[in-house]
């Protein structure tokens, strides 16, 4: 049996180091008391072109769609507290471009929430399939991307 939290998210495991929850991770963080973590490390929804089962939005709308986990993750990290994103990249439609989400994401994150970039780091994986396919299986007008960036 699981406990619940007063969000109603649900608490699946606990130890004195942490607990794990399941549940909107909005709400979760907003129980949350300022000034109180030392780390956050996320990999969220990428922001792609098209859509996914888990509901991911549209890279044009991310920015707006992350401020909200900006400003809970602003309110409760530390002051030497960090933010460890893993973020994937995206493709413009119709063209064999990246798409400067991510990017702008940190823009965002620095200049309108005072977050810095500290360093970033690029997971490797070589395993991951060509993408997008229409460009490297088809077209063969791209290389293979295996890397996604960390912050």
């Amino acid at each position: 049996m699981t406990k619940k939290t007063r969000t109603g998210a649900e608490v699946f495991h606990q130890t004195p180091l942490g607990r794990i929850v399941h549940g909107d991770s909005i709400d979760v963080l907003a129980t949350c008391p300022r000034d109180s973590v030392d780390l956050i490390m996320t990999s969220p929804p990428f922001g792609l072109v098209r859509k996914k089962d888990y509901g991911n939005v549209d890279a044009d709308e991310y920015i707006d769609w992350f401020k909200p986990f900006a400003a809970v993750f602003h309110r409760i990290l530390k002051d030497g507290g960090s933010l460890v994103i893993d973020i994937g990249g995206a493709w413009n439609k119709g063209y064999p471009t990246r798409n400067l989400y991510h990017f702008k994401l940190l823009v965002m994150l620095c200049e309108e929430f005072g977050f810095h970039l500290a360093q970033d780091f690029y997971w490797w994986n070589p395993s991951k399939l060509p993408t997008p396919a229409e460009w490297v299986t088809v077209r063969r007008v791209r290389v293979k991307d295996a890397v996604n960036t960390v912050w």
